[in-house]
């Protein structure tokens, strides 16, 4: 095992003890790709399993990335980046064998591929997401990084599940946020083993089932109902994370070996503006764009008020994640 992957074995623990739970009466948002994400409530009284924006099988994912790119840049990205720069602390990539080679799958804006290159001098990192405009975002921040950066972070558009890489090309392959909402992630899995090299290292990070009820969710959702629009539905979730342990069996079953998981919770604190406009130019994007503008005037004005009568605390989300990495055979 090279330096870098014995680290990366080594500091899995160290990560998720940095991430501690945040007080704080939160419920997931429903917001990711890459990501990337927050819960509903149960509805009329009767709670059930929590579901979140992410576990929607959406038709067309790289469509309607296309259409909320900037929304997702300017609202949701800033949410979980904390969290996904997290997975650096990962990472130690400098090597006594020559310039290490990283795929990050489903790069989003690009922030952490940047942070990467930023970070480490040796360190190459191909980007790819399936979506043109996540793309055209990801430029915007390879562009501001300086040319000895710059040229060692290319971008790919290309779904998780056919990289556009030789077989054992990369060192290490990274997703955040992501594997929640490829079309099937054990085949985006067998796809990043593919192209990694034998003993290189896969390290991700995504959503876990679960997670206490979010108050801004309810009144949004009590908006709906209230304007006579269809309210969001409610019930269990199709493809986070159960827990740290059911991650290291997926890695596991997509032939990943010493698999280590380590959970960690994402905190961010909402104001009614923000999460307003979260909702309307990327959660919610659809019903709002789809409104006239009058009627979309009063829903936004009764979310408000009803989200001013909340508390800072009441406004918190808090969503439950995993740290996880895994060698390749």
């Amino acid at each position: 095992m090279t330096p870098w992957a014995a680290r990366l074995s080594g500091d899995i623990g160290r990560v998720g003890r940095s991430y501690t739970p945040h007080p704080g009466h939160s419920r997931a948002s429903d917001a990711l790709a890459s990501a990337a994400s927050g819960r509903r409530p149960g509805r009329r009284g009767q709670r059930t399993r929590n579901r979140a924006w992410h576990h929607e099988r959406m038709t067309d994912q790289e469509a309607r990335y296309d259409r909320i790119a900037e929304g997702y840049a300017t609202w949701w990205a800033p949410v979980h980046r904390p969290s996904t720069l997290g997975l650096l602390e990962l990472l130690e990539l400098e090597s006594d064998h020559g310039p290490v080679r990283m795929v990050d799958v489903g790069c989003g804006t690009g922030a952490f591929a940047a942070a990467v290159v930023r970070r480490w001098p040796d360190v190459e990192v191909d980007g790819t997401d399936v979506s043109a405009g996540m793309v055209a975002v990801a430029e915007r921040e390879r562009a501001a990084l300086p040319e000895s950066d710059r040229s060692r972070f290319r971008l790919h558009q290309a779904p998780a599940d056919r990289l556009p890489f030789r077989d054992a090309s990369h060192d290490i392959a990274t997703s955040s946020f992501v594997l929640q909402l490829v079309p099937n992630r054990f085949r985006a899995l067998r796809e990043m083993h593919r192209v990694l090299r034998p003993g290189g290292r896969i390290a991700i990070t995504g959503w876990v089932e679960g997670g206490p009820a979010f108050a801004a969710d309810e009144a949004y959702d009590a908006a709906l109902e209230a304007a006579g629009l269809e309210a969001r539905p409610s019930g269990g979730g199709h493809s986070d994370f159960r827990s740290p342990a059911h991650t290291e069996a997926v890695l596991r079953r997509a032939g990943f070996s010493a698999p280590r998981a380590t959970p960690a919770e994402l905190a961010h604190q909402f104001t009614p503006e923000s999460y307003l406009a979260f909702i309307a130019s990327f959660d919610d994007e659809d019903l709002f764009t789809s409104l006239e503008p009058a009627q979309r005037a009063v829903l936004e004005a009764d979310v408000l008020r009803r989200l001013r009568k909340l508390s800072p605390a009441a406004m918190r989300m808090v969503l439950p994640v995993v740290y996880a990495t895994a060698t390749r055979r």
